[in-house]
């Protein structure tokens, strides 16, 4: 008996430009009835007509017969992608979600260089420490940066030492120490962030790159 569907899901009257063409009449029948046999991967050749434009009038078409190869898988993923509403990366907002990204990125990298240029960014394992000096006239309240290690370029000696005097609360080696200080902090934090956003970006691609797992809905919850 003559089979009403082409096994491999193909419309014969769209394969072939020819509307009401039934499969028992379409040139495909022998191959694609032998489909159900096939592993989803074995490729069996198939004529298709197609519609082009001629060369030398834009407004005129012609049809033209061609052969493909084409496997059961191949065909399913065909007739999905044309028959059910497959989506996009912009269907989902992930276009404009990389592009804000990437933006952001660059805003990122720029405002991280300026916040750096021409300014003092004090090491790890250095802090502002005030301290006072009593005098005859008085107490007098000084700065100073320390370090654990002798990290610091000397004033006068030849070996690094461990201490900056700082002067007085208001004097801008202070102020710009303390300032460094606060930088250092932030771009520890930032590196944080970074951190942060970076596993996030590894378990996108993860979620691209694991296999897939197959769910094969419930009848009951089809029925629902």
């Amino acid at each position: 008996m003559p089979r009403k569907k082409c096994g491999f899901g193909f419309s014969c009257a769209a394969m072939m430009l020819q509307p009401g063409l039934e499969p028992k009449d379409c040139p495909n029948y022998e191959p694609c009835g032998s489909a159900a046999e096939l592993t989803p991967e074995e490729e069996v050749e198939l004529i298709r007509v197609r519609e082009v434009q001629r060369q030398e009038a834009q407004q005129q078409w012609e049809r033209i017969q061609e052969r493909i190869r084409v496997s059961r898988h191949w065909a399913a993923v065909t007739m999905l992608m044309e028959r059910g509403c497959s989506q996009s990366l912009e269907d989902f907002g992930v276009v404009d979600s990389l592009a804000s990204m990437e933006m952001r990125l660059q805003e990122l990298r720029s405002r991280a260089e300026q916040f750096t240029q021409c300014c003092y960014v004090a090491p790890d394992n250095c802090e502002a420490h005030r301290y006072n000096v009593k005098r005859p006239s008085g107490t007098y309240w000084y700065n100073k940066l320390t370090s654990r290690e002798a990290i610091f370029e000397p004033e006068e000696k030849e070996e690094k030492v461990k201490v900056i005097h700082l002067s007085h609360d208001d004097d801008p080696r202070n102020t710009e120490g303390r300032l460094g200080i606060e930088r250092r902090n932030r771009l520890h934090q930032l590196q944080t962030q970074l951190q942060i956003a970076e596993g996030a970006l590894e378990q996108a691609i993860a979620l691209l790159t694991e296999p897939l797992a197959l769910v094969l809905a419930d009848s009951e919850n089809l029925d629902s």
